[in-house]
């Protein structure tokens, strides 16, 4: 048996020899993954079972989040964070634990749609936001904990600098 050009091999069941007279089909292409929180069905989801969790600083905030806490807490830090959307899902999911929201002058949170158990819910924001600033919509329930929204501390604005109402929050060096 000769290994070479003048060896004939045979031809496999799909290859032929003839070109195909219609155009071939479009190459698939893959599938692109958002990232978690750009869809209802697949939200950005924060939990914390038997210990803390928080988001602070230099975030983007999808349109949609869980916080799940589990006998722990979860604080949402929002004063520095960037939203991608007018308006912002948050779910709760919350046994024995809380949710703290920190938000920024001009946000506004909605808790219309919040439950509680044996817990608390205490909103000192108002339920809309000022023109440009997105509204957080707060939905789930709280069964055990607590949840608070609340603006930042005069002490928590120590070291950050300066900043009026409308302001862009300050440059974070590292």
């Amino acid at each position: 048996m000769v290994n070479g050009p003048e060896q004939q091999w045979p031809l496999l069941p799909r290859q032929s020899t003839s070109t195909p007279d219609a155009p071939l089909p479009p190459r698939p292409q893959p599938a692109r993954r958002l990232a978690p929180g750009y869809s209802p069905n697949d939200p950005l989801r924060i939990s914390a079972t038997w210990s803390s969790e928080s988001r602070r600083g230099r975030w983007v905030v999808p349109p949609y989040m869980t916080a799940a806490p589990n006998m722990s807490n979860i604080t949402l830090d929002l004063r520095d964070a960037v939203a991608d959307a007018e308006t912002i899902h948050l779910a709760v999911e919350g046994v024995a634990a809380s949710v703290r929201l920190i938000v920024p002058e001009g946000w506004g949170i909605d808790t219309d749609r919040l439950g509680k158990g044996l817990g608390s819910i205490r909103n000192r924001i108002v339920p809309y936001a000022l023109a440009g600033y997105p509204l957080v919509v707060v939905t789930g329930t709280v069964g055990l904990g607590t949840f608070v929204a609340r603006r930042e501390r005069f002490y928590e604005r120590w070291g950050r600098g300066r900043r009026g109402p409308g302001q862009p929050p300050r440059e974070i060096l590292r």
